[in-house]
């Protein structure tokens, strides 16, 4: 694990020393009581052995998300991840992070704050023996505060006069920007740097935007392929697979809808043939029928039909005197 860009403590106290501090708490999983302060401008969460953030969780891709500094603030970024990235109750491919987001990889809690120390002194531990010199030096400190307030206020009522003429000076004097000769315009220099970072941000959420919808409707085509080719299990996986990258995708939910009422009313057509088969005492073409329900739905051995197939097939066998497992459907 990458250790440049982050300090990791294993509590959630504040730090001592002044400054500004970029922090993720770990609320719930593996990972649950470590902080981490983010000191670099890119971060990479993941499950891999080389990102700055190890995330212990077995729904996070190897390289899951990054954070990145953008002028005073961090954008999360989703790297392509197989389950994605949730920011308190919505699922993003990219968000500007605010104070107190949650980040929540698989089980995984990430809380994002911002932590400002002025002085050290202020979070200083203050042992007991030292409490009553403490307090008496602050006394001492309120007393001389109090004295000098007075002071002050006699002093700040002029300069707040002054104040007050400056800013209507600023205020009525006309909006406008001085343009050397020669200067272009339109030259992008002259950009503000807020202008340059929103670009930046919509070109790639853009960029993002095309990317996950190419995903989509590679998923949505494969599903549909699987679907005329009648494999429906694969349809639904693909179909599955497309709502994970967007779980309101109107299409998905009706393919996929559309798909498990197929092989519904496959699977019951099998069953109707199956049992007629067997009131006519046909019971080779039976078990042929139960055993297509146990091929349709081998990877689910729970499924009520499958395990209904699979007792009809070995009653049919005790009826043709055959052992019990004797007819292999595999």
């Amino acid at each position: 694990m990458s250790e440049g860009v982050t300090k990791i403590t294993k509590n959630f106290k504040q730090p001592t020393l002044p400054g500004k501090y970029y922090r993720l708490s770990c609320l719930t999983g593996k990972n649950k009581g470590f902080c981490y302060y983010l000191t670099g401008k890119r971060v990479v969460l993941g499950r891999g052995d080389k990102v700055d953030i190890q995330v212990l969780d077995a729904k996070s891709s190897r390289e899951h998300a990054e954070l990145v500094l953008v002028g005073t603030q961090f954008v999360l970024t989703d790297l392509g991840s197989q389950n994605g990235v949730v920011v308190n109750d919505l699922k993003v491919t990219q968000h500007q992070i605010k104070e107190s987001d949650k980040i929540i990889i698989g089980q995984t809690v990430f809380k994002f704050d911002t932590i400002t120390v002025k002085e050290s002194k202020d979070l200083a531990v203050v042992e007991d023996d030292e409490v009553e010199e403490y307090e008496e030096e602050e006394e001492e400190t309120t007393k001389s505060k109090k004295k000098n307030a007075k002071k002050n206020e006699q002093k700040k009522k002029p300069l707040v006069m002054i104040a007050i003429v400056l800013l209507a000076v600023v205020f009525l004097l006309p909006d406008e920007k001085v343009v050397k000769p020669g200067d272009n315009k339109n030259n992008p220099n002259n950009i503000g740097a807020q202008d340059v970072i929103t670009d930046l941000i919509d070109k790639k959420q853009k960029e993002e935007d095309r990317e996950l919808r190419e995903k989509l409707d590679t998923y949505i085509q494969r599903g549909l392929r699987e679907y005329r080719e009648g494999n429906y299990f694969r349809a639904i996986e693909e179909f599955n697979l497309a709502l994970i990258l967007s779980p309101s995708n109107g299409d998905a939910n009706f393919y996929l809808n559309r798909t498990k009422q197929k092989l519904d009313n496959l699977i019951e057509l099998i069953f109707l043939k199956a049992k007629q088969e067997a009131e006519a005492l046909k019971y080779s073409g039976a078990l042929i029928s139960y055993c297509e329900i146990l091929r349709l739905l081998q990877d689910y051995p729970e499924d009520k039909r499958f395990i209904d197939a699979k007792k009809n097939i070995e009653f049919l066998e005790s009826q043709m005197g055959m052992e019990k497992n004797e007819y292999q459907c595999f």
